[in-house]
């Protein structure tokens, strides 16, 4: 069943909406203010509804003056609903509101060590990656980051199709890991030698990036 979108009709909806999702406090999550604040100077701030009741949220700015993308912080669907295919729509929404509007890719990131994310983001939509954030948020209080670094993929979403060269090499973690640090080293080491994410595979309980060259549009 297909999910419906438009502006937001109730934001503080949309607040709680964020701690559910994130199992997270109230400091935690963008308020309604600036939400109301963005929307209304060009970001892309869309609620997702099914059969009326509101289980998504779709929340992205514009990249700096005279760049070509759309930075997506925030796309999110209520536990319940999650694993039906659902996120996948939500990025299909955001691309095409991007792509309306002019823009060539889509930026945002994510928990590498998170098997649901990756494979939506790498295997499903086919978004790359050659930039890794080490500790980005800082510390983070919610369910899913407490106690650990935030590093995060900075993944880049083309909106038209991108060249790819083979895999080369790979990197490999156990599912349900949390220690980052082989892995954190080995993507430093691969983006700093010209070489991006472009597969994901898990294989025997173990989750595996393929890496090689990409050529941007």
């Amino acid at each position: 069943m297909a999910l419906s979108f438009g502006p937001p009709t109730d934001l503080t909806a949309l607040e709680l909406l964020q701690q559910r999702v994130w199992g997270c406090s109230a400091n935690e999550i963008v308020p309604a203010h600036l939400l109301q604040a963005h929307q209304h100077h060009g970001a892309c701030v869309l609620e997702a509804r099914l059969n009326g009741e509101l289980v998504g949220l779709l929340y992205a700015v514009p990249g700096p003056l005279g760049s070509d993308y759309l930075y997506s912080h925030l796309a999110a669907i209520t536990p319940e609903m999650q694993g039906r295919g659902y996120g996948r729509q939500l990025k299909l929404t955001q691309a095409s509101w991007a792509r309306e509007r002019g823009y060539r890719r889509i930026v945002w990131t994510f928990d590498p060590l998170q098997v649901l994310n990756a494979r939506l983001n790498i295997s499903r939509l086919g978004a790359v990656c050659n930039r890794y954030l080490v500790d980005y948020y800082g510390e983070l209080d919610d369910e899913l980051n407490r106690g650990v670094p935030t590093d995060r993929f900075e993944v880049d979403w083309w909106l038209s199709p991108v060249e790819r060269g083979p895999v080369t090499e790979t990197v490999t973690f156990e599912l349900g890991a949390r220690s980052r640090e082989s892995t954190r080293h080995r993507f430093l080491d691969s983006f700093a030698r010209g070489l991006s994410v472009i597969s994901f595979e898990v294989v025997e309980g173990r989750g595996i990036y393929g890496l090689g060259v990409v050529h941007a549009p």
